[in-house]
This record gives structure tokens, sequence and C-alpha cells, in this order.
């Protein structure tokens, strides 16, 4: 079987063999992926699912690979991006309709521009909508999961669903959508604003996140929050700072990032997440849980 060529057949995008990962990630790392195909519609998601069940394929979705490290070896099977044909917003009274490869800062000063409330904590979020909706991505005491009315997804089987807000389950860092199927478009509801007064809010969260956080390649936070504990400050606290792995570091402004030196492998940033959660529980004798989520295989 040529799954390129048979996969080819099927779809509108191109189909791309051994795709480095490290394309499509934040952290800039990441081996190849045995096929790599960013849809071209929703015709085209929806025949890459029916093609992966049928051949007994894995299927990989990604978004904008901002919580995301991809191991050196990379990813068997067919990795599935949700990118710029997934890149759109329609405005219905207070509703926007939204692409789940929109990214998320355009998202938000475009809802700020038109006067619409609701999204501005998530200005400095790197990520596409899609992924936001699936970890319930949050800022500042705030998360997208309040606005969502309904999401509409491919199931696995490759049919279409539309579910609605209260069928939904959105919790700290996650939601149900991950086991439902790939997140395709959403419908968020906000509230009338002054975009003046809504622009300057947005400035203010950008230049927030700017002054705490490293401007390195990066995949954000890379341990989840305790209850009444930032993960960073025990970081901090058991001397992580600072520590390094090859080429990845725990950064020096903030103790929950782990950045991207220039030239750090999967592997070095894996062993330092594995040697900060060590520290820490020698020192506090807490488990530190990852945000981020580690695929493919080791080289």
């Amino acid at each position: 079987m040529n799954v390129e060529q048979e996969l080819q057949g099927l779809l509108q995008a191109r189909v791309k063999r051994n795709e480095p990962m490290s394309l499509h990630t934040s952290w800039k790392v990441g081996g190849p992926a045995d096929y790599f195909v960013v849809p071209a519609d929703l015709n085209d998601t929806c025949e890459i699912v029916r093609y992966c069940s049928r051949n007994n394929i894995p299927l990989t979705v990604i978004g904008k690979g901002s919580n995301l490290l991809v191991k050196d070896g990379g990813i068997r099977g067919v990795v599935l991006k949700i990118g710029e044909p997934f890149c759109y917003l329609h405005w219905e009274g207070n509703r926007l309709k939204s692409g789940a490869g929109t990214p998320l800062p355009y998202l938000v000063r475009a809802a700020a521009r038109n006067g619409m409330s609701g999204l501005e904590f998530a200005g400095g979020i790197p990520g596409t909508l899609g992924g936001a909706l699936i970890m319930n991505a949050g800022a500042f005491g705030s998360y997208i999961g309040s606005v969502v009315r309904e999401v509409t997804v491919v199931r696995y089987d490759g049919s279409i669903a539309t579910l609605q807000h209260d069928e939904i389950n959105f919790g700290y860092r996650h939601s149900s959508l991950s086991g439902v199927g790939i997140v395709v478009e959403a419908v968020l509801e906000l509230t009338k604003g002054d975009a003046a007064a809504l622009e300057r809010t947005v400035d203010f969260y950008l230049e927030e996140r700017r002054r705490r956080h490293p401007q390195l390649p990066s995949a954000g936070s890379v341990f989840r929050n305790l209850p009444g504990c930032p993960a960073g400050r025990l970081i901090e606290a058991a001397g992580c700072k600072g520590l390094r792995a090859g080429n990845a570091q725990v950064s020096e402004m903030h103790a929950n990032f782990i950045v991207n030196l220039g030239g750090a492998t999967a592997a070095d940033i894996y062993s330092l997440i594995e040697k900060v959660r060590q520290l820490v529980k020698e020192k506090f004798d807490v488990d530190l849980k990852p945000e981020v989520k580690v695929i493919g295989e080791e080289k």
C-alpha cells in the first residue's frame, strides 16, 4: 500500500513525506512525521479521518504546536494539522463563528476592534482556537470555555457533529473535546463593549505577558499550577532556575518555562522536565503534572 499516493488521491491538499515536526512546534524540536497534511477544507479532514480508520493508520492532530513536545524519532502514521484553511471569522450579532485554525491573538484583536468583550485575557496565548478549546486555555483568571456556545467536530469515524456548551466539560487546562473528535469550528458568545477600551485592555495583558515570559522558543508553562500555588514558585524554590540539559534551559525569567537556547533536542527538553519534577518532589513532596503534551517516538 502506498499511503502517500492513496491519500493524495482523496485530497485537495498536498501530502508530505517525512516532514520535520521541528517546523511545526513552538519549541522548534521534533523528528519527522511519516505523512503530514494540512487539510484544505472540511471534506479533506473527513477523508483523512476515514482513510486512517479504514487502514488502521495512526492519526495525530495538531494545531500550532505551541503546547507540544514531539520526540526526536518523530511520529508514525499521519499528522493532520488544522491550519490556514480553518482561519476565518464570521460575525452574527454578538456571536463570533471562527475556524479552529484561527490564531488566538488574531481572534482576540479582531473581537476588541469590533467592540466585543470576553476574550481580552487570551491576547498573548500563542496557539490556535482549536488548541485553546481542547485545553480550555486561560490566563489572568479567565478561561475560553466560559464564552463557548457551540463547537463543531469531525468525529473519529469521519462524521460531523455540533456540540452545545452544556455537552462539553471544561475544566482546568482540559476539556472533554479531545475524546470526541477534531475541533474544526466554534461559536463564541461575547458582550458589547467600547472598542478603544477593549484594545487598551488587550495591550495591557500583552505587555504583562511580555514582561513576565521569555521570548526564546518555548511551549509556555510546562507544568500545571497547583491550587493556590503557581508551579513556577515551587520550581524556583527547588533551585531549578537556570538548570540546563544540553541546549534546553529552565528559564531565568520564569521558572515554569523551558526554553530552547538554540539547537536543543526533544530529549534535552524531556530530560529537563523529568529533572525538575524530581527536584520538586524531593524538596516539597509534590508531584508536578505536565501541561504540555508529549508525543512521538525516541530516536
